[in-house]
């Protein structure tokens, strides 16, 4: 039998490209495994690098806040920045004007204003930032702790992120804008920010939620941000957000709030407003402003704290702006009252009684170094900024018997004159201011957020003060402040029209 046996050299080159398959295979593989580590390397870099950039925008944003609020006399009241959103500025640089007062306004981070360099995410794009009403330089639309954002965090589907709760809505948003998507075009070549009105070239819109549309009145308006772990759905979303929450923003705050300094301030506030009210009463027979109704329709805006032309009822509600009733009813009295209550010159170089620890000497509400004829035209300062951002904290109380429709101001008693529990003294009078909001008070009450809490007095004053508006009959028994926690302040009115803090 004869067997024939393959070549050596045949078996040698069979084994020999066998092996070379297998390290090719090997490599193969380690290449595309390695190549996606890198990859996802890349990737989670590049998101930590825009996360740190969003980070540092944002505390350069609560710093100027906290700022402005400390200036001395400033009366910014922790006012953010406007967008940066035209080239009439430098790059960089804030608008004098960020669009209507109740709208959000969205532009380019104002990173000059805030002492920044530009700052950037790692597509290379330029930061973009939205802020609500409420927070913006300008125009003027009051800020305390009862304003709210108005933005929420929305992802593909419509559920909410943040700020299912007011307290949770942001009050502003900042955007890293991730590389350019189909549809998207964007012009900015010279790599310094003013690629101006063309947001919606660098913001995501997944056909129900578009970032760029943002600036209409009175609305929550919604960012839509890819959910984490989520997949990305037919438009894709890759636009980075971070936000500026109500809760972050007055905790940031909290110690400048609930200062002594700050609550001082309040208390010079309310006894000036006092004497203010209590000198038209001197100027006009001992006739009082009524006061405004509970429920306002904006309670943001001052002209709608207008006086009511109502002498017969409700003697207690809202502290007045604007008295054009009361002066309509009085004309004979003194024609020459102006229909702002705080235009008046007897409500300017108000000396404060001995009633407040280290009171100011002088308090105006316009600006005392404008030429006379025009100094009454010009509300303006600290104390007149004060008012304006918590207007809607102060409340007010007449006697029937000072009211604008008594043709002859007389003699007080318990059917016709307010009062204070523990004190026999009866008053024309009362200015209250509400402090921060304590226990279950709530002070929701705007057009986004659904439900008005504003026009309910027990939500502000406390101890059962709030039981006797609106005191129909003029002869209200208010409670004094008694309890240690309570954060109401009040000055009365007597009947020959000096003030006292109320006992």
């Amino acid at each position: 039998m004869i067997i024939i046996k393959p070549p050596a050299g045949k078996k040698k080159q069979n084994g020999l490209a066998l092996l070379v398959l297998l390290v090719v295979v090997a490599l193969t593989f380690t290449v595309y495994y390695f190549s996606n580590i890198s990859l996802v390397k890349i990737e989670n870099d590049n998101k930590h690098k825009t996360q740190q950039v969003l980070k540092q925008a944002k505390a350069a944003l609560l710093a100027y806040a906290v700022t402005n609020w400390q200036i001395e006399g400033s009366g910014k009241i922790a006012k953010l920045p406007c967008v940066d959103n035209n080239g009439a500025n430098p790059v960089g640089e804030q608008d004098p004007n960020c669009g209507n007062a109740y709208a959000n306004t969205i532009g380019y981070f104002p990173w000059r204003t805030l002492g920044q360099d530009i700052l950037k995410g790692s597509s290379g794009n330029c930061l973009l930032y939205a802020v609500s009403p409420a927070y913006k330089m300008s125009p003027i639309a009051a800020l305390n702790p009862d304003s709210y954002g108005q933005f929420l965090i929305v992802d593909s589907v419509g559920d909410v992120l943040q700020g299912l709760s007011p307290e949770d809505r942001p009050v502003a948003v900042i955007i890293a804008p991730g590389k350019t998507l189909l549809g998207q075009i964007r012009d900015n070549l010279d790599d310094i920010c003013d690629d101006y009105n063309n947001v919606a070239g660098y913001l995501d819109d997944d056909g129900t939620t578009d970032n760029a549309a943002i600036g209409t009145d009175n609305i929550t308006e919604n960012f839509v941000q890819l959910s984490p772990g989520s997949e990305e759905g037919a438009n894709p979303l890759n636009d980075s957000l971070i936000t500026i929450s109500h809760r972050e923003f007055w905790d940031a705050l909290e110690s400048s709030i609930t200062s002594a300094a700050f609550k001082n301030k309040m208390k010079v506030l309310t006894e000036a407003i006092a004497l203010c009210v209590a000198a038209y009463g001197d100027d006009n027979e001992d006739h009082l402003p009524m006061p405004v109704a509970l429920n306002i329709n904006e309670y943001r805006r001052t002209s709608d704290y207008d006086d009511s032309g109502d002498f017969t009822t409700a003697f207690a509600g809202r502290l007045p702006y604007d008295i054009s009733e009361v002066n309509a009813r009085l004309e004979s009295v003194n024609p020459d009252n102006n229909d702002i209550l705080f235009k008046n010159s007897f409500c300017d170089d108000i000396d404060l009684t001995s009633t407040t620890p280290s009171p100011e000497e002088h308090i105006w509400f316009t600006n005392p170094a404008s030429p006379p004829a025009l100094a009454h035209d010009r509300l303006q300062g600290e104390y007149y900024d004060l008012w304006t951002n918590w207007k809607d904290h102060f409340f007010y109380a007449i006697s029937r018997e000072h009211n604008p429709d008594n043709d002859t101001v007389d003699t007080c008693d318990a059917s016709n004159c307010v009062s204070v529990n523990g004190n026999s003294t009866l008053y024309a009078g009362i200015v209250f201011f509400s402090g921060l909001k304590q226990g279950n008070q709530r002070r929701y009450g705007s057009p986004f957020d659904g439900v008005n809490d504003k026009d309910d007095v027990a939500n502000y004053l406390e101890e059962g003060r709030a039981t006797v508006f609106p005191d129909n009959d003029g002869n209200g028994v208010f409670p004094d402040v008694t309890a240690a926690d309570s954060n109401d302040i009040m000055f009365c009115i007597k009947t020959d029209m000096s003030v006292e803090q109320c006992p």
